[in-house]
């Protein structure tokens, strides 16, 4: 069991900008804590997830969020919850990364960025494109 992780350590997810610092396994199935370096430019489309409810804080840069009818803007230090079923989307709309930790309960999510990160680099792309990840997406 891991009881800490500098920025940059834990397992990289091939194919993805994420890296998993707490496994699912470590909180007996409960949450799974990743972190990502969300690239300048990136959006994520208007998705929903059907099995989990997901935490993002902000930890550098700032990021925009639109979950259901809301929209906000955080920067570092901000906290936002998107529960299940709820459609969002977000997106870094400057020139600088920004550094985000993601908690999804329960686990799971992991799994399909890890198989979108696979895909990706078996067909030749350098890194999945971000509306692979969603487990639903709208129209």
């Amino acid at each position: 069991m891991s009881i800490g992780a500098a920025w940059g350590n834990g397992e990289h997810i091939n194919g993805t900008p994420f890296r998993v610092v707490v496994a699912g396994s470590e909180t007996n199935g409960h949450a799974v804590v990743i972190t990502v370096d969300m690239p300048a430019g990136l959006h994520v489309d208007a998705h929903t997830h059907d099995t989990e409810d997901q935490i993002n804080i902000v930890i550098s840069g700032r990021v925009r969020f639109r979950v259901g009818d809301e929209h906000t803007v955080l920067g570092a230090g901000g906290v936002l919850l998107t529960p299940r079923f709820v459609e969002h989307e977000l997106w870094n709309d400057t020139d600088e990364f920004a550094q985000l930790v993601e908690i999804y309960t329960p686990p799971g999510m992991e799994q399909r960025f890890a198989s979108a990160g696979a895909a990706a680099t078996a067909s030749g792309r350098g890194l999945a494109a971000a509306d692979d990840y969603a487990t639903s997406r709208t129209t």
